[in-house]
């Protein structure tokens, strides 16, 4: 019998055991860095990442544009003691390393984001003021207790804090988390792909809130319609008292009902109201929220279309009462017109639309934003003439358009669209001014049903002249 050679655990002595891949958690948020923030792999032998080559175990980062910016990982070091000047060491490489893409890549300004794989104590003085072109911030993720926080204010549009701790318990718990090569792969295919991926997924959610406010619209020029058929405008509620706007005090109906004054609240509540002796009005402003309104709310989302809608709502009727105080004698302006009709704050969507990767949103693909602009263009254009062959007959109120239109132009400097498709998180302020707008809303419409139950329930007396 041959002889059975015995296979024992022991490896050869020239057998080099392969060095350890990145951390998984770190692979997770690599992922999400590549396929959300559009961020790059950068390779470690990569000569743009300088004095930092070979400190990081993985990082990514973004080499052109109006915007440089770097996430890297690394291992504090076992000894406390040692991982504070560590950390200032990689703190000041990092700066420097940020002045020189802004001169080698042209940018405007670099975000830098450090995460150390590791619980980190203690502070750092932020040394940089938010107007510096580096702006770097520092984080830290404890693997083995799922926690995470931040050293040095975390740059916006890098991940936050709480999502650092979800992918690290996401991790802990068990979920698949992805190798390297994955990474590299979904970075391929969302270069490959123009990172339209985000858009194509935000264009075909629901506009659940676009539906909302069409059914709205709907339902109430169904109940004016109803209401002014039973009852005569001089026994039963007029459109003054449903709450729409007028530009100065008259008196509707024959002089007996109450006079229709320019009150805050007919500001919001004219904006849900449509002509109740034409159902092509509220078909018409329905038909253009539908097309308007997805759009807005599937590329800068809910809070954004219901707050942009009111404030520019608001607006155009500022616009056009103020118009007709200053100058009375102007086309379309008599001393008995009102206002009502949702094409104000519809205006308003537009203009947010036609304002789309100028200032805000430029990481939006420029193929999204250049047709969702063109979009605009092209609303506008109809708009414009159709009110010069249809406006006489129609009753356009023209200046709440243009008013609306430049509200929400100047919202659209300011507001971002959603993170996920190349805009940002909103910020406080930005949130506080769309809730304060909303909230404003919804008392004066509280407003304006008060005023109507109470036209409803003391009717006047039926004209006898």
């Amino acid at each position: 019998m041959g002889r059975l050679n015995r296979v024992t655990d022991a490896a050869p002595p020239d057998y080099a055991a392969p060095p350890p891949g990145p951390n998984p958690v770190a692979l997770a948020i690599a992922h999400d860095l590549v396929t959300r923030y559009r961020l790059r792999v950068a390779d470690q032998r990569d000569g743009r990442l300088g004095e930092l080559l070979g400190r990081y175990v993985l990082a990514a980062a973004m080499w052109n544009g109006p915007r440089a910016a770097l996430v890297a990982f690394y291992e504090p070091p076992a000894d406390p003691a040692a991982a504070g000047p560590d950390l200032a060491a990689r703190c000041d490489a990092a700066r420097r390393w940020g002045l020189s893409r802004l001169h080698e890549q042209g940018a405007q300004v670099c975000d830098i984001l450090l995460i150390a794989l590791g619980p980190l104590t203690g502070t750092l003085s932020a040394t940089t003021t938010p107007s510096d072109p580096v702006r770097l911030g520092v984080a830290w993720v404890d693997t083995a207790t799922a926690n995470a926080g931040a050293v040095l204010p975390i740059p916006p549009g890098m991940p936050p804090v709480g999502e650092l701790r979800a992918r690290a318990r996401a991790v802990q718990e068990g979920a698949p988390t992805p190798t390297l090569a994955a990474v590299d792969l979904a970075e391929r295919q969302a270069v490959a792909g123009g990172y339209v991926a985000p858009v194509r997924r935000a264009m075909v959610t629901q506009p659940l809130l676009t539906y909302s406010l069409i059914a709205a619209f709907v339902v109430i020029w169904v109940l004016e319609y109803t209401t002014l058929s039973l009852h005569s405008t001089t026994t039963g509620p007029d459109i003054c008292s449903w709450g729409a706007l007028p530009n100065a005090e008259f008196y509707p109906a024959f002089g007996q009902s109450p006079p229709c004054n320019v009150t805050w609240w007919r500001f919001v509540s004219s904006a849900f109201l449509h002509d109740p002796t034409s159902v092509y009005h509220v078909l018409f402003n329905s038909i253009a929220m539908l097309f308007i309104g997805r759009l807005v709310e599937q590329l800068y989302g809910r809070l954004v279309l219901l707050g942009v809608f009111l404030i520019t709502a608001i607006a155009g009727g500022l616009f056009w009462v103020a118009a007709s105080t200053a100058a009375p004698s102007l086309p379309g302006i008599t001393p008995t017109s009102i206002s009502l009709g949702a094409s104000g704050g519809i205006a308003g969507l537009i203009g947010l639309l036609l304002m789309v990767g100028r200032l805000q949103g430029k990481n939006v693909p420029v193929g999204i934003t250049h047709t969702v602009r063109n979009y605009a263009v092209t609303v506008i254009v109809l708009n414009v003439v159709l009110t010069f062959v249809f406006g006489p007959s129609l009753s356009v109120n023209n200046y709440a358009h243009v008013g609306g239109l430049i509200a929400g132009a100047l919202l659209g400097c300011i507001l971002p669209p959603i993170m996920s498709i190349g805009g940002r998180d909103h910020m406080i302020i930005e949130k506080i001014v769309l809730w304060g707008a909303i909230a404003f809303s919804s008392v004066a419409l509280l407003f304006a049903l008060l005023n109507l139950a109470a036209a409803i329930m003391h009717p006047l007396p039926a004209f006898a002249g």
